[in-house]
């Protein structure tokens, strides 16, 4: 495995603001740590509140027969003050932009999208800028525990001429919502525990780390142990996610592309990118139980990241 020598300061892709002063993005590593975990903390909430948004009746001819649940406690308790945001009978939503800012001890993360929904038997797209105001605590206590999310504000909403003919619907959300969430736990945050349903196969399911000729294979819990001693400070990102089916419905692949910037052990800058791929089987409750992870670390990418989601 090579990694990168030199370390970008200057990550263009980011942008965090910090009493109100503005930065083109963190130049310290720990400042890279709480961007990357805030950001992923974030993301599997508002994923989960997106994918709960759309109406599971519309998505039958989605691939995957397996219906999808989403964890509801994030929206537990303001789901019906929030809701009436958005029209009724949503069937597929897009983002299209993000950004996430930090003031005092809140996150803010604006949010573009296009929602269609079905009005008297006719398509329509609204494109919508959101706001949603998290607490710190999202980095601190488990989310069944302490609501993350302090408010959504609609900002803008606007009717599009042309209605979306595709778009994403309650799978692409789901797959999000745990993938966000893994990178949250790789970040070493816990507190998204239940949207990955990491009690049943945290402890237990093998895990084969592959870097250079180095190849270590143990259960999740140990071998992310190890990885820290490799991967000691800073930050992972998402910039590819796809999946693929097995020959067993109940069965899939989770296939990332990680970029992570920060220092190894020795203090010394590394850029890494790393290739993961899950095999998560649904069972019967509709949870989900990660069977078994492999992780293998490439030649790096200095290509800046385009966006904040995938």
């Amino acid at each position: 495995m090579k990694y990168l020598g030199s370390f970008l300061k200057t990550l263009i892709f980011m942008v965090i603001i910090f009493v109100g002063v503005a930065d083109a993005g963190p130049t310290k590593i720990e400042d890279r740590a709480e961007y990357s975990a805030s950001l992923n903390s974030i993301a599997s909430v508002v994923m989960t509140w997106y994918g709960s948004l759309i109406n599971s009746t519309k998505n039958t001819s989605e691939s995957n027969s397996q219906p999808v649940i989403f964890n509801t406690h994030p929206i537990a308790g303001h789901w019906e003050q929030y809701r009436a945001h958005y029209p009724k009978n949503i069937n597929q939503i897009i983002i299209t932009n993000t950004q996430l800012l930090k003031q005092d001890n809140d996150y803010y993360f604006t949010v573009y999208s296009n929602i269609s929904f079905m009005l008297k038997n006719k398509a329509h797209t609204d494109s919508f800028k959101e706001l949603f105001v998290f607490s710190d605590s999202i980095l601190k206590q488990p989310i069944n525990l302490s609501y993350p999310i302090k408010s959504i504000l609609l900002e803008a909403r606007q009717e599009k001429s042309t209605p979306n003919r595709t778009g994403y619907k309650q799978k692409h959300y789901k797959v999000r919502e745990f993938a966000y969430a893994w990178l949250s736990h790789l970040e070493g945050i816990n507190t998204l525990y239940s949207v990955m349903n990491a009690k049943a196969w945290i402890n237990k399911a093998p895990y084969l780390l592959e870097i250079g000729a180095d190849k270590s294979q143990d259960s999740v819990s140990n071998i992310l142990k190890k990885r820290k001693t490799l991967l000691a400070k800073g930050g992972h990102l998402l910039r590819s996610l796809s999946v693929k089916n097995t020959d067993s419905s109940d069965t899939f692949i989770l296939e990332l592309i990680l970029e992570w910037k920060g220092e190894n052990a020795e203090a010394t800058p590394v850029i890494a990118k790393i290739k993961q791929t899950l095999k998560i089987h649904i069972k019967a409750d509709k949870s989900w139980e990660v069977i078994n992870i492999k992780e293998k670390h490439l030649l790096p990418m200095i290509a800046p990241w385009m966006g904040l989601l995938c």
